[in-house]
């Protein structure tokens, strides 16, 4: 439209008018340059078929294939609106002059594979997607790729002889040269197009298998089962590492897959991501890593279970041993097997060693324990008898506990032996429960790199469980073993009862008196630390301490005090309470300190004075004062407390 009659159409006088005769020219000046753009495709696409003519002819093939180029990128309606007025398809010409490229460029790339000349391969494959066939190149790279590689992997595959890793060693060449014709593919084929590396990847695999195939067949000759736990461990180190190595090639597919196909829309990326999952659960290299797990378990088994057998014989108590390496050995040997299972890579191999360990642990390794604490031998620990009253009759008495340990110790020689033979099993048992828990957190945390999701770590959590039911049954062993130290203690224990509560003096010096017990506590908490660890030694201190002090109030009302005899009680009492050790144990006494002190008045109407929470009941409180002589029952049974 001429510029008058746009001025004759719109009155430009006004915005209104003024805004809609330059849209006007707006619109007619796109008609022109897209009626030029399109003048100016059809003169290229003649130029383009005369090129790629050219081109061949002169065996130029770059910029053929820049001409090929040019025509798929111009806009068909162009060639549309020239066929619209009658002219001939122009697209004929390039068409027949693309595929005689085509031709060419595959008949030279085939001659260069066949040459191995790799700077021509690269060359030639980045025209293809410049002609449109990006697919087709990748699929001929692939296939040159993969017959270089099935020949590189033969000669990798033959096993040197020699000392070592050498069959895994031959597996990660073989699993190192493929992954490196897979990166050159994956750099290759992204720039073809992305979202083309798993069909290149589905040519090359073929070759990994069988040469993978080949190094495993050996390495699991060689791996027969084993006459000794000693000679399993180079075939269990080589087994771990061959799966590991597999596993590894995995990660790198999947991950050079993942980069790949970045920049394709979500859709596309996932199936991208499927075809590559798919080729790796059905290639035949995913039987042989299951074939090398199977069997790595296996002989896992066999050295786990051989090797602990070994330290329990080891560990058989002989005459006049005082140490144990029991739980030493048994957890080196389960740390080792545990942490060369989560080397495999395997979630599920590393499942399985677990539950072996867990099994072994709690069916041998605690059966042992709990027979050796069954019983302790006589006076486990130190605890020093109480002096003896000054009363000779009584001498006797509190005496005889000593005699008959001077007897034993006449009697058998080994008997110092067998005590700390039994107190070192103890202390076994509970570092034993605390190095299982510390295993399972161990195994949690270090297959954490090879879960692929929640699913396998919720998968190696609930199999590391099984160490802590490991941990419990030998807690429970070294709660039996304290049992036994405490049915040691039990006569020199109702021995100390009674002397807290003895009406007549124990020594002649009253601080003497008063500190026999709490003194006779310290050489027993000391002598204790030496063996068990803190939390065992508090549990045997509460343990001594309420047996004593239940005994000692029940003794009371066993015995008759004057004002002095209920002194001497209530301090020998008092003193054990203020030094008794933990707040559990120092309650229990303090009970036995209110008990004593009612012993010690001046007169019963004075009980309500001494009575502190928690109060004896009121039953109690008349029979302890019922056990003073100078006090009179009718005062006593008149008392409101």
């Amino acid at each position: 439209m001429s510029l008058s009659l746009l001025l004759e159409k719109y009155d430009v006088s006004t915005e209104e008018g003024l805004q809609k005769a330059l849209s006007e020219v707006e619109k007619e000046e796109s008609r022109v340059a897209e009626c030029q753009r399109r003048v100016h495709d059809l003169i290229d696409l003649q130029l383009c078929s005369a090129g790629v003519e050219a081109a061949i002819k002169a065996n130029d093939y770059e910029t053929g294939a820049g001409h090929v180029s040019r025509f798929l990128s111009m806009d068909p309606g162009s060639v549309a609106a020239a066929r619209a007025r009658g002219a001939a398809d122009p697209r004929d010409a390039m068409t027949r002059a693309a595929n005689t490229l085509r031709e060419h460029i595959v008949r030279r790339f085939e001659d260069a594979a066949q040459k191995n000349d790799d700077e021509n391969v690269d060359k030639l494959f980045k025209l293809f997607p410049q002609i449109g066939r990006a697919e087709e190149g990748v699929r001929l790279l692939a296939k040159y790729l993969a017959t270089k590689l099935g020949v590189e992997i033969r000669r990798l595959s033959v096993v040197a002889e020699g000392e070592g890793a050498v069959f895994a060693d031959a597996m990660t060449r073989v699993l190192e040269a493929a992954a490196a014709a897979a990166a050159r593919a994956a750099a290759l084929a992204a720039l073809a197009a992305p979202g083309l590396l798993p069909a290149a990847l589905a040519a090359l695999q073929p070759q990994v298998c069988a040469g993978v195939r080949r190094v495993s067949g050996a390495l699991l000759r060689a791996a027969a089962r084993p006459a000794s736990a000693l000679q399993a461990e180079p075939a269990l180190a080589e087994l771990a590492l061959a799966h590991s190595t597999i596993q590894l090639y995995f990660a790198f597919l999947t991950r050079r897959t993942q980069a790949d196909a970045a920049s394709l829309p979500e859709a596309a990326k996932q199936a991208a991501l499927d075809a590559v999952e798919k080729l790796i659960a059905e290639c035949d290299l995913t039987r042989t890593a299951q074939d090398i797990l199977g069997h790595y378990l296996e002989l896992e088994k066999f050295f786990l279970e051989e090797s602990v057998n070994k330290a329990l014989k080891m560990a058989t108590p002989q005459p006049g041993s005082t140490t144990s390496s029991l739980v030493d050995d048994v957890f080196f040997i389960a740390r080792k097997v545990i942490r060369r299972s989560i080397s495999t890579g395997s979630v599920e191999g590393a499942c399985v060693v677990l539950n072996e360990v867990s099994a072994v642990l709690e069916r041998d390794v605690t059966a042992v324990l709990r027979r050796r604490l069954r019983a302790a031998p006589p006076d486990p620990l130190p605890l020093p008898a109480p002096p003896a009253p000054r009363a000779p009759r009584l001498a006797l008495d509190l005496t005889a506990l000593d005699l008959t340990a001077d007897l034993a110790h006449a009697l058998n020689k080994d008997v110092e032996a067998q005590r700390l033979l039994f107190l070192a099993h103890l202390a076994e048992a509970e570092a034993g429960a605390e190095w299982a828990a510390r295993l399972a957190e161990e195994a949690v945390r270090g297959a954490g790199g090879a879960a692929r999701g929640p699913t396998d770590t919720h998968k190696v959590e609930s199999c590391a469980a099984g160490l802590g039911a490991a941990a419990a049954a030998l807690a429970l062993a070294a709660e039996q073993g304290v049992a036994a130290v405490r049915a040691g203690l039990a006569p020199r224990l109702a021995l100390w009862a009674d002397a807290l509560v003895q009406p007549a003096p124990l020594a002649e010096e009253l601080e003497d008196d008063a500190d026999a017990f709490p003194q006779a506590l310290e050489q027993f908490s000391e002598c204790a630390r030496q063996h068990l660890p803190q939390h065992t030694v508090d549990a045997l201190l509460l343990a001594v301490v309420t047996d004593v002090a239940t005994r000692a109030e029940a003794r009371i009302l066993h015995h008759h005090y004057d004002r002095e005899g209920g002194l001497a009680a209530e301090r020998r009492c008092r003193r054990a309470a203020g030094r008794a050790g933990g707040g559990g144990a120092r309650e229990r006494a303090a009970r036995l300190a209110q008990a004593a002190s009612l012993l010690a008045l001046e007169r019963p109407q004075h009980a309500a004075d001494v009575l502190r929470p928690p109060r004896l009941p009121p039953a109690r409180v008349r029979d302890i004062l019922a056990r003073r002589t100078d006090f009179k029952i009718e005062d006593i049974k008149k008392l409101k407390l």
